[in-house]
């Protein structure tokens, strides 16, 4: 016998909360820096050369645009993993992905690096000037 909720599209029926557990915290919070990380390692030697190169390129000269250089780098090693897992044949979920360059891409506009088509733009009046200069 069906009940009047059987005979519902699905997209109408009651939706179901599910319940996620609570995280649960043990033990003591012990903070773990890149500058404390192994240096003998190659993976980390090459995020730290990666973090020197960025803090270069992005002129960090504050503590936010350095928290913004540590995710930047470690979202781009990551998206490189990511990559080599899927040219080797390992399913990659392409959300995951996309929203990664998607997320990489904000961190390095917010640390001011531009695009050579962005570099190269020229306020109306600069556009201006250049012209009147050439004539």
């Amino acid at each position: 016998m069906n009940t009047p909720t059987s005979r519902l599209p699905r997209t109408l029926e009651k939706p179901q909360m599910a319940r996620r557990p609570s995280p649960e915290f043990k033990g003591k919070f012990s903070p773990l820096f890149w500058e404390d990380a192994d240096g003998r390692l190659a993976r980390v030697k090459e995020i730290k050369r990666r973090l020197a190169a960025l803090r270069k390129d992005a002129d960090v000269n504050n503590t936010q645009k350095e928290m913004l250089c540590q995710r930047a780098v470690f979202l781009s090693v990551q998206l490189e993993s990511m990559e080599r897992r899927a040219a080797e044949g390992e399913a990659v979920d392409a959300g995951v992905y996309a929203t990664g360059c998607n997320s990489l891409l904000g961190l390095l506009r917010a640390l001011g690096l531009k695009s050579k088509s962005e570099a190269k733009r020229l306020s109306l009046k600069e556009y201006v000037e250049q012209k009147d200069g050439n004539a």
